[in-house]
């Protein structure tokens, strides 16, 4: 079978085990072995380390999954309203960060190759039938979303000229799809634009909230070494990603003011109540283009789904992610922040957990 794992403990686990190293970062102990259920092509086949002493079988392509440092899904907090960092892809996960590890060690031009297959090894082993015998067979739409991230960041870091081809046909798509759900939608109502500004108006809200407090509380050394928040040049906390998340809810927030005041408007709206057909048209050749150049250019076929992927769970996961900012840094950054020694699920040694 695909997935070849250690003997189980008890009824209900899988036998790999994960010691808990930080509260984010965890170590893989008890190596295992993993085979795609279905053949690669030669170039991602080649791509793959070779293989390893010890294999189960000589049937299967085996890949070895040994004993490393994870921070499983690797999924931002502000998305895991969304999809939690482990769950039934967690084996799957732990199959992707051994062979991207691999991947980051090749020659930068072959780089995109070996990330190519480790992406499209994940995503097999997300929909493995054999995993269902331990529930850890992501569901299709999950999977899809998982693969596109790690998609997405490939090709942000290995191959910028695919990701531009990716950007281009996304925006194609969205103007294309806002152009028939203006069609179908109706005329105008005022109520959008309300909607707009209360949104606009509760982001910055929350940045400004969530800026305040970085820069007024301090973390005790404890803390900052369980959580990684260290303390600035002026004395503030935070993570050095923590002004971005700050600058990224401004710059959203200015958006939404900005639509928000053109929907109120007398001139045609913009956007989404307002595109062209031309524009529109022009839209639906950048998506075929681009979606075109990524199936042949890509060693992954696949590959040509990823903007209309991009396109339907984009807006969504944005969605999630300025709900969770809004909400989730307002509840839980006090206890963060808190002058206490930390979070009381903090650890204060490595412990071992069974998956």
């Amino acid at each position: 079978m695909p997935f070849s794992l250690p003997e189980p403990p008890g009824s209900g686990t899988t036998g790999v085990q994960l010691r808990v190293d930080t509260p984010r970062l965890f170590t893989l102990v008890t190596p295992f072995w993993y085979a795609p259920w279905r053949p690669l092509p030669p170039v991602l086949e080649a791509a793959l380390p070779p293989a390893a002493p010890g294999a189960p079988d000589t049937q299967q392509r085996w890949l070895r999954i040994p004993q490393a440092t994870t921070d499983l899904g690797s999924v931002p907090g502000v998305l895991w309203g969304l999809v939690a960092s482990y769950g039934r892809h967690t084996l799957a996960v732990l199959v992707h960060d051994h062979l991207s590890f691999v991947a980051n060690q090749a020659p930068d031009a072959q780089r995109f190759v070996h990330r190519s297959a480790a992406d499209e090894v994940f995503h097999q082993s997300l929909r493995d039938p054999q995993a269902e015998a331990y529930r850890y067979r992501a569901p299709w739409f999950r999977s899809l979303v998982l693969w596109g991230g790690v998609s997405l960041a490939r090709y942000f870091q290995s191959n910028r000229a695919g990701f531009a081809a990716l950007a281009m046909a996304t925006l194609g798509f969205w103007l294309a799809a806002l152009w028939v759900v203006q069609n179908i939608g109706g005329s105008q109502t005022p109520i959008g634009a309300g909607v707009l500004l209360i949104a606009g108006l509760a982001v910055l809200g929350g940045a400004g909230l969530f800026a305040r407090r970085l820069a007024t509380l301090r973390a005790p050394a404890k803390l900052q070494q369980a959580t990684s928040f260290m303390p600035g040049p002026a004395g503030t906390v935070g993570r050095a990603s923590d002004v971005w998340v700050v600058r990224a809810m401004v710059a959203v927030a200015v958006v939404l003011l900005l639509w928000a005041a053109w929907a109120s408007m007398p001139w045609p709206p913009l956007l989404w109540l307002g595109v062209p057909s031309w524009l529109a048209g022009l839209g639906l050749v950048a998506c075929a283009v681009g979606s075109g150049y990524l199936g042949v250019s890509s060693p992954c076929r696949r590959d040509f789904a990823l903007p209309v992927l991009t396109g339907v769970a984009g807006p969504w996961v944005g969605l999630v992610g300025a709900i969770t900012i809004t909400v989730l840094y307002l509840l839980w950054v006090p206890d963060a922040f808190s002058s206490a020694d930390g979070p009381m699920n903090t650890a204060d040694r490595p412990r071992e957990t069974q998956l």
